[in-house]
């Protein structure tokens, strides 16, 4: 079955509902949006121009057939029981941690549902550029609704794969919070490090942004393990011992975060080669020691 004119509606449109509702908004296939915050829903209104914007979840279905629940994900199961469904709703949450069960309600009422999870950071309202040259988790058991997602995938020139079940769901949304928000705060550990040289975060950061770059440049264009640099892929023990001695004299928290990646991506280095058995073993001394002293 092919879906034709989808009447899209967002239920919780903050960042990431606020970008699918404006994004869905120059070919008028959303036709509602919700928001409990009232500066969301004036937001939206000069935004989004003739949709009706409501504080109530339950207001949506009943002017859409395609839910996008974009809420916080402890919100999603919440607000899908509260919403009396029908078998023509197709409800669509927007988790990259939860499984379909959040829309058990939904489904047992007879509507189609699905998983559908942008693997993206955003930040600021209304961003639909966010939503394009992506990927898309999918979680659906339905065929035309999977194809009909794959479509939005490829209408904004992203791909998509699946992924299903709790193991699945929760290793995929760890790798997606060390990738995106974990980094982040790595980042802003790292910067604070300057400051032991008069140099502030703030300036730090703009500093640091041209590696940050180039890191992710080589991550993208050559693959692991050659986009690792530094002292782990050389061997270098002498470097090694002066970051565990001063990260721990200026701060025990920064210097277990700095030892505990070192070792849990040791193996990654040493695909390229660099060092031998021996060199690798005292280097796994060496980080699991200055962890178990801290």
């Amino acid at each position: 079955m092919t879906i034709l004119s989808p009447k899209i509606g967002i239920i919780g449109a903050g960042r990431v509902g606020s970008s699918f509702a404006s994004a869905t908004y120059p070919d008028g296939k959303i036709v509602a949006a919700s928001s409990r915050r009232p500066e969301h829903r004036a937001w939206l209104k000069q935004r989004l121009p003739n949709i009706p914007i409501v504080d109530q979840a339950t207001e949506v279905p009943e002017l859409a057939d395609f839910i996008f629940i974009t809420t916080s994900d402890a919100a999603i199961k919440p607000v899908c029981d509260s919403i009396s469904w029908q078998p023509h709703h197709h409800v669509i949450h927007c988790s990259g941690a939860l499984t379909l069960s959040v829309l058990e309600s939904a489904a047992n009422a007879g509507a189609c549902v699905a998983g559908f999870h942008p693997l993206q950071t955003f930040h600021g309202y209304a961003n639909p550029d966010r939503l394009s040259n992506i990927a898309y988790a999918i979680d659906c058991d339905d065929e035309a609704l999977t194809a009909w997602l794959q479509s939005f995938a490829d209408a904004h020139h992203s791909n998509t794969f699946t992924i299903q079940g709790e193991t699945a769901h929760a290793a995929y949304h760890a790798s997606a919070v060390l990738a995106c928000g974990l980094l982040a705060g790595l980042v802003g550990i790292s910067a604070e490090l300057w400051q032991h040289g008069g140099i502030d975060r703030n300036q730090a950061l703009k500093l640091l942004s041209p590696i940050l770059k180039s890191t992710i440049e080589a991550i993208a264009d050559d693959g692991l393990p050659d986009a690792i640099s530094g002292p782990y892929v050389r061997g270098d023990l002498e470097t090694i011992r002066k970051h565990l001695n001063i990260t721990s004299d200026i701060n025990p928290d920064t210097s277990r975060a700095y030892a505990a990646l070192a070792l849990a991506q040791l193996h990654i280095a040493n695909e390229k080669g660099n060092f031998d058995d021996v060199t690798l073993s005292t280097i796994k001394r060496l980080l699991s020691g200055h962890l178990e002293a801290l």
